[in-house]
């Protein structure tokens, strides 16, 4: 009861934050206090101050309001034990894992830092940490009970991400073609992007629940061990594909403040012609091991089956990049 009194109080603390974030960046010519000298204003301003045309900030205020109110519930209520905790907690993990996206944006991206952003991250993290703790004895029999629901909603999850990534994989090497992105084509691909990372938050929240109740079985099962390898690379590239790669090529193209390197399109093109193959076997991968769940291999076998077809793929998109290269002289000198 303490722990879930505790998270009542911070979200309470995370709505009013949010409020605030809110508020400062409605009323643009009100000065934003941001502590340690960060760049708060920058951040909240920036083109990734908004996910799939929603303003960030009014998320947090929804989530931290459901959060308070929930575990409020919670604790006058229950009778809503089971269902109820197992929500809120697979919420607060969504949550934590878009906290996570928000903050690598922040360093990688943007190269700025917000310390009200950061605030609200380890708010994030502070709410699934003590809700995990107070709630795990509880939530294990439901989730254990909820077995086939989740796995339904962990092939929504990859359904959603598979085609996301694969469409916007296939915009971006045929906005390659003439070896420039526009802004119309670099929002295209943000919006594809931000799906695939709704994906991913949906197919971790699932395979969370997944392990919780059958840790012994999948700690030692071959294929789900290859799967949290593939997860893993499919966030990593999607992260630097996304998030540093596709921007790059923008700053590039329309002369926007960036350190500028001799050859730097070049070697941002050949890096993309990586990442993309990469990602579409990562997210095949994922697939098939979510439809095959027992392949009776070995994982050390399984994973040598990845590794090689990551390197084909590879190799083809290089192929690829350099005929493209070609044929782009080829036109010019005609």
């Amino acid at each position: 009861m303490p722990a879930y009194i505790l998270i009542i109080f911070i979200g309470f603390g995370g709505f009013l934050l949010s409020l605030y974030i809110a508020h400062k960046k409605r009323r643009k010519t009100e000065p934003f206090i941001c502590p340690l000298r960060a760049s708060c204003v920058e951040v909240v301003h920036s083109d990734y101050g908004k996910f799939l045309g929603i303003n960030v900030e009014y998320l947090g205020i929804l989530y931290y309001a459901t959060i308070a109110i929930g575990y409020g519930f919670r604790t006058t209520l229950p009778i809503w034990t089971q269902s109820f905790s197992a929500g809120l907690l697979l919420l607060s993990v969504f949550a934590l894992v878009f906290s996570f996206y928000l903050t690598f944006i922040q360093i990688f991206t943007l190269r700025k830092l917000c310390t009200w952003c950061l605030v609200s991250a380890f708010l994030c993290l502070t709410i699934f940490l003590t809700s995990f703790i107070a709630s795990f004895s509880i939530v294990v029999p439901f989730l254990s009970r909820a077995h086939e629901t989740i796995l339904i909603f962990n092939v929504i999850g990859l359904a959603l991400g598979l085609g996301a990534a694969t469409i916007a994989d296939i915009f971006f090497f045929k906005f390659l073609k003439d070896f420039r992105i526009s802004s119309l084509e670099a929002g295209v691909l943000n919006t594809f992007s931000q799906i695939i990372w709704v994906a991913l938050g949906i197919m971790f929240m699932m395979e969370l629940g997944l392990f919780i109740p059958n840790m012994g079985a999948l700690s030692s099962s071959p294929e789900f061990l290859l799967k949290v390898i593939v997860l893993s690379v499919i966030i990593l590239n999607g992260s630097f594909l996304n998030l540093f790669v596709a921007p790059q090529f923008v700053k590039i193209q329309f002369h926007e403040p960036h350190l500028h390197e001799p050859g730097e399109l070049l070697r941002t093109r050949q890096i993309a012609f990586v990442l993309g193959p990469i990602s579409l076997v990562s997210w095949y991968t994922a697939l098939f091991l979510t439809m095959r769940p027992t392949l009776h291999f070995s994982f050390e076998f399984l994973l040598q089956i990845y590794a090689t077809s990551l390197i084909v793929a590879v190799i083809i998109g290089q192929i690829v990049e350099r005929r493209l290269v070609k044929k782009a002289h080829h036109s010019q000198s005609v």
